[in-house]
């Protein structure tokens, strides 16, 4: 029933709800990673940041925040909403099995995105078994937008 409400259009307000009910009822209805990860993306719809803060508190109580889909949830909710800083710190905080290649991409764009050229390079550098040529790519135009031209000539050299 939550997956339904979370998914369909207008029925917001009766997912969060919902999700309520489902905790007020812990021992009838358990809120799971499952749940939280979808509230995230309801969250994330629904553009609310504080919702989102709420909510990854939440999670970080009950134990559902370690998951590299949780993460990968957690840091999408905060960049569909804005919050550049939550969404590097959800990322940044999580353990290294967490993060997957996908992730670390998004991470990575959404550094270049802001401008944080040492940030996303130190990203880029840690993990290096998971860049791929997405994250190549990424940097070298990351950098090129940002307007470290030599940076990117070098990175694009230097690719395998």
């Amino acid at each position: 029933m939550f997956l339904g409400y979370s998914n369909s259009a207008g029925y917001e307000t009766k997912a969060t709800n919902l999700l309520k009910k489902m905790h007020s009822m812990r021992h009838e209805a358990r809120v799971d990673e499952f749940s939280l990860t979808r509230m995230c993306n309801l969250t994330a719809k629904l553009g609310s940041s504080w919702y989102g803060k709420q909510l990854h508190s939440f999670m970080v109580k009950t134990g559902n925040d370690i998951s590299g889909f949780a993460v990968s949830a957690l840091v999408d909710m905060y960049l569909k909403s804005g919050c550049f800083d939550e969404a590097y710190n959800a990322f940044n905080g999580c353990s290294y099995g967490s993060v997957d290649v996908v992730l670390k991409n998004a991470v990575v764009v959404a550094c270049c995105r802001e401008g944080k050229v040492d940030m996303v390079m130190e990203i880029f550098s840690n993990q290096t078994w998971l860049n791929d040529v997405v994250s190549w790519n990424t940097m070298i135009a990351g950098y090129a937008q940002n307007g470290y031209d030599k940076n990117a000539i070098e990175l694009a050299r230097g690719m395998k």
